[in-house]
């Protein structure tokens, strides 16, 4: 994925990485003690973050930032290796993944556990919040999110 890709690329993009999570979930997950029934698979807030694209995933066992690549240093990083990318004034650690149907993505995490999340609604809206803190601390010329560390940063968001 290159610096000028289209919507309809990232679209595409973001639905493979979904399916993908879907199909993990259908075939691996079902009934582990871990995992939320009252959650499902949901990209949240995918946009532009320099050349990358940055989002949620939602999953009924995680919920994770997710980095697709936008130039091919970040592309070719072996499945395992980390990265840290400064994001909203924070440098956040990024740990690459590959998928065939979906292609090289990096992932943080920014929740192990969802058991407490009650449904959907408030694992989107905290997805979102966590966004909105990261682009706001972009937008605040390399300052920290409010001031805020990253442990900050996800509290005030969930």
């Amino acid at each position: 994925m290159s610096s000028s890709s289209s919507p309809t690329e990232v679209d595409a993009r973001v639905a493979a990485l979904c399916r993908h999570y879907e199909s993990v979930y259908r075939e691996k997950m079902q009934g582990l003690p871990f995992v939320n029934p009252a959650l499902a698979i949901e990209a949240v807030g995918f946009r532009p973050a320099g050349e990358h694209v940055l989002g949620v995933l939602i999953a009924p066992w995680f919920i994770n930032l997710v980095l697709l690549p936008g130039n091919d240093k970040l592309a070719a990083l072996a499945p395992g290796e980390s990265f840290g990318l400064l994001l909203g004034g924070e440098t956040i650690e990024f740990t690459a993944t590959a998928e065939a149907a979906t292609g090289p993505f990096l992932t943080a995490v920014l929740f192990r556990s969802v058991e407490d999340f009650d449904d959907q609604s408030t694992a989107r809206a905290v997805s979102l919040e966590v966004m909105r803190l990261l682009r706001e601390g972009e937008a605040g010329s390399g300052q920290k999110a409010g001031g805020m560390s990253r442990r900050d940063l996800f509290r005030a968001a969930g």
